[in-house]
């Protein structure tokens, strides 16, 4: 049985068919279910309910967006049965997730292939780097074998110093740019010194201790390969005569580790030794404490944040060290005195005191907790959308096409009227509903919400509470049967828009453009890209980036819009013609994430969480480099030629290609987690080639240089609504070469970037003082409250 469990174990294949009804499950529930934004899922079977990490990350959660939804699902240990209720829960709450948060090993998350875009976040509950864990212990008793799945699928994992990273990326065998120094939740704790006194306190209180008597807390870890084999040599302590020679001025507090607790380990009695292994949480316990005892625990770390005194009593280090082994030598872990016999513990107890020693094993190993551990995480990791884009591909693969249609055109516009008349029978009835005072955001454009589409609809509700707004985001999926999951999402998305006042799309949309609506329902176009660049909807029919004339009709393309925005006045006349709308429904608001751009403590505060998860940007010269996508078969410049050629003149590139491009080379810097725009913070040098990004860096000023070796077959398929040769901000190279001559001679400026900037985003507007999001946000609750379209363009 045992080498049939073993090979189990080490047969991937076979861990998957174990857990075959699950993944079914959650397959399922993939397809009929979108992920929710914010939508938490925390994950333990070592707790009971909220405690730990994950109590602190709840709270905050709560604290900085309390209208997201969090659910915990719990068991008390990996031997324990799971109710039958969570059983069939999880899958359902697994798909719904934005971001799934574990806090230790989790067999029945490992097998599967979660979507895209959600986040599997490791906030492992030990700080530091001490016993090895995950696969570190590969080739050790209790490790994985090769094959085994186990810790492979997290997207990110955060720890408690910058210095310990490359531990925790082979702990759980990801990339290392995916390990985050964010700190540890629950050792905020430990930088509120009325909190340390007031918690010092009610613990001596509740367990008697006299105001005289010094604390010392024994708190050793389990020996054994995890919770199934944990034990510890309790006859191993000379408890007695411990208390005896310590005498009537202290008193020892006995905490196991909760995997040798559960098993019935019992304390010798004795009045000054205090069995509180049932207690969950040791920080209490370490707050009362004037010395820490342990030997191989990570309670080290956290206690070294207090400034106190530890005592090593490690009788069987040769032992230990051999079985389990840890990440570094065992002689960097040690802030105190070892002891390894017994009758030399008390003395050591006695004598112990907190050295220079302590000041540098702190830094090293704890250099990220500063009391705002749990606010990074929760702002950084669990409320901020994956970056799906960030996945590494191959630049042959063709590009995914999810908007265009290939193949006989006849059958598409079959296909085209027939889902039409679908989509009208389904709403007529839909359309008999009570209007309310809603707000329908819908976009294709992003598989999850954008900072657009949040910043619009938390200042609507600022500014008015009794306004429901609702945002439906999700991109048409490739393939059928995930098609007919994206069905049942335009069945909602009718539902909402029939009972609303407002419906904001950001593309084309299906459920916009192709229904009549109510009279009293107003639909706003806020185009996604700022600026107008290159040509794009109705200018470019029947090109060779255009959709064909009969299907665009047939599909009723960008038809039925009452306002469109638009960043600037030179936007008027491209996006009347993109949209073919009158120029008088353009209205000049440019879009929510100018704010961002303009918010120069936000700007400072992303380049700090960049350096911080990058820091080998800090000090250097940033080239961010973003081309566009090609639909016909152009050559653009190869990313891994720009980041050698460049390198030599001292700028290191940063490469953000579009969604719908691929990576051939794992070696070029994406700067992973963090989007253009957010580089655009970090970034000396902007170098795109067709990107709209480019608006995006005037506005911040960020010199721009264009990198165009396929310019003049480009221009045959697309154009654009300027003169690409003359209007652009800084100087459009065709080679690599030229490029790199401009950079190095500073051809593009600040100023150029401004100016730009000026002519296609709008300036805040300095009569109101209004932001953009503000303004748009009251233009949009003028429409609910059925004001006239004088009333909203004024």
């Amino acid at each position: 049985m045992r080498l049939l469990r073993r090979y189990l174990r080490g047969n991937a294949f076979l861990q998957r068919w174990r857990f075959g009804l699950w993944i079914a499950l959650y397959s399922l529930a993939s397809r009929l279910f979108r992920v929710q934004p914010g939508r938490t899922l925390f994950l333990s079977d070592s707790r009971t309910d909220f405690s730990g990490n994950i109590a602190f990350l709840r709270d905050e959660i709560a604290r900085q967006r309390p209208d997201v939804t969090v659910v915990g699902i719990f068991k008390a240990g990996l031997a324990e049965r799971r109710p039958l209720r969570d059983s069939l829960r999880l899958p359902w709450e697994l798909a719904r997730a934005q971001t799934i948060v574990l806090d230790d090993y989790y067999p029945m998350i490992y097998p599967l292939h979660l979507r895209p875009e959600t986040r599997l976040l490791q906030v492992w509950h030990a700080a530091g780097a001490y016993k090895k864990v995950g696969w570190s212990r590969a080739g050790l008793p209790g490790g994985p074998l090769p094959g085994s799945v186990a810790h492979r699928n997290y997207t990110d994992a955060t720890v408690s110093s910058e210095a310990i990273r490359s531990d925790y990326a082979e702990a759980f065998a990801m990339d290392i740019a995916r390990v985050h120094p964010l700190g540890v939740p629950r050792t905020d704790v430990f930088f509120d010194t009325e909190l340390i006194a007031r918690t010092a306190n009610e613990v001596r209180a509740r367990l008697g201790i006299r105001p005289d008597q010094r604390v010392a807390v024994f708190a050793p870890t389990f020996r054994g390969n995890g919770q199934l084999s944990a034990h510890y040599d309790i006859d191993g302590v000379p408890w007695t005569d411990l208390a005896e020679s310590l005498g009537d001025e202290w008193v020892v507090l006995v905490k196991l580790h909760p995997f040798v607790a559960r098993k019935g380990a019992d304390i010798p009695a004795h009045e000054r030794i205090i069995d509180v292994s049932a207690e969950r949480e040791l920080n209490e316990l370490l707050m009362a404490a004037d010395v820490l005892i342990t030997d191989y625990s990570s309670a080290i770390f956290e206690f070294s944040l207090l400034g106190r005194p530890m005592v090593f009593f490690c009788p069987d280090v040769e032992v230990y060290a051999a079985e389990r082994s840890f990440y570094h030598p065992f002689e960097d872990y040690l802030a105190g005195p070892v002891v390894t016999e017994g009758a030399d513990l008390a003395a050591a107890i006695r004598d112990a005191r907190a050295g220079q020693d302590l000041a540098a094993f702190r830094e090293r190993f704890m250099s990220a907790c500063d009391g705002r551990s749990t606010e990074r995480i929760v702002r950084e990791m669990i409320l901020t959308p994956r970056d799906v884009h960030e996945r590494p591909r191959l630049l042959d693969d063709p590009p995914v096409q999810p908007t265009r249609i290939d193949g006989p055109v006849g059958r598409h516009l079959v296909a085209a009227r027939v889902l039409r008349a679908a989509l009208r029978a389904c709403y007529a009835p839909l359309k008999l509903l009570p209007t309310r005072r809603k707000v329908v955001m819908i976009s294709r454009e992003h598989p999850v919400e954008t900072d657009d589409f949040v910043d619009l609809r938390t200042s609507i509700i600022a500014m008015d509470p009794s306004v429901t707004v609702v945002s439906l985001v999700r991109m048409v999926p490739p393939g059928l049967v995930r098609k007919i999951g994206y069905a049942a999402h335009l069945l909602v998305q009718l539902y909402h828009v029939a009972t609303a006042r407002v419906l904001i799309v950001d593309t084309y949309s299906m459920v916009a453009s192709m229904l009549r609506h109510k009279d009293d329902l107003v639909v706003i176009q806020i185009w996604h890209a700022l600026g107008a660049f290159k040509k794009f909807g109705l200018s470019i029919l029947g090109t060779g980036e255009g959709r064909d004339e009969r299907l665009a009709e047939a599909m009723r393309m960008h038809e039925g819009y009452d306002l469109v925005l638009a960043s600037g006045e030179a936007c008027r006349a491209p996006y009347a013609e993109a949209f073919g709308t009158d120029a008088s429904r353009i209205v000049v608001a440019p879009l929510p994430r100018v704010d961002r751009l303009r918010d120069d403590a936000r700007n400072r505060e992303t380049r700090e969480r960049i350096y911080r998860r990058h820091p080998h940007l800090r000090g250097r010269k940033v080239a961010v480099f973003a081309p566009t996508f090609r639909i016909e078969d152009t050559a653009m410049a190869a990313p891994d030629d720009v980041v050698t050629a460049l390198s030599e003149i001292g700028v290191h590139v940063v490469v953000k290609l579009h969604p719908l491009m691929t990576l051939r080379d794992g070696g070029v810097d994406t700067a992973e987690g963090f989007s253009t725009q957010e580089m655009l913070t970090v970034a000396d040098v902007f170098i795109t080639d067709y990107s709209s990004t480019l608006f995006e860096a005037a506005v911040r000023g960020v010199p721009t240089y264009f990198l165009a070796p396929d310019l003049d077959e480009y221009l045959a398929t697309r154009d654009f609504y300027l003169d690409y040769r003359r209007d652009l901000p800084g100087p459009v190279c065709t080679t690599v070469a030229e490029l790199v001559s401009a950079i190095d001679s500073g051809a593009a400026n600040a100023a150029d970037a401004a100016a730009f900037a000026r002519r296609w985003v709008a300036e805040t507007d300095a009569a109101t003082g209004r932001s953009c999001t503000d303004r748009i946000a009251r233009l949009v609750l003028d429409r609910v409250d059925g004001h006239s379209h004088a009333e909203a363009l004024a």
